[in-house]
């Protein structure tokens, strides 16, 4: 649903957290925090949003935030932890 927070498996297997601007049944596209308020108030101009297939879209959980930001450096993370969206 528009507006939910999701984490996104991205290029190179790194969480990132994102808001979804759309779905189907084939994708979901999300875009970044910034983005998704401009297209919300109708500012966005045009819809930058990126797509990814459902199989790489996650629920968000907050509890899990610092272990997001560590992957980034450490490159380990253990995607069985999410739930699919």
């Amino acid at each position: 649903m528009r507006g939910d927070l999701v984490i996104v498996r991205a290029y190179g297997d790194i969480p990132l957290v994102c808001w979804v601007w759309d779905e189907n049944g084939k994708g979901v596209w999300v875009t970044d925090e910034t983005q998704f308020r401009l297209l919300s108030g109708g500012r966005g101009g045009h819809e930058p949003q990126l797509g990814f297939p459902r199989t790489d879209v996650f629920q968000f959980r907050p509890d899990l935030l610092s272990a997001i930001e560590r992957s980034r450096d450490d490159g380990e993370w253990d995607w069985n932890l999410l739930t699919p969206y």
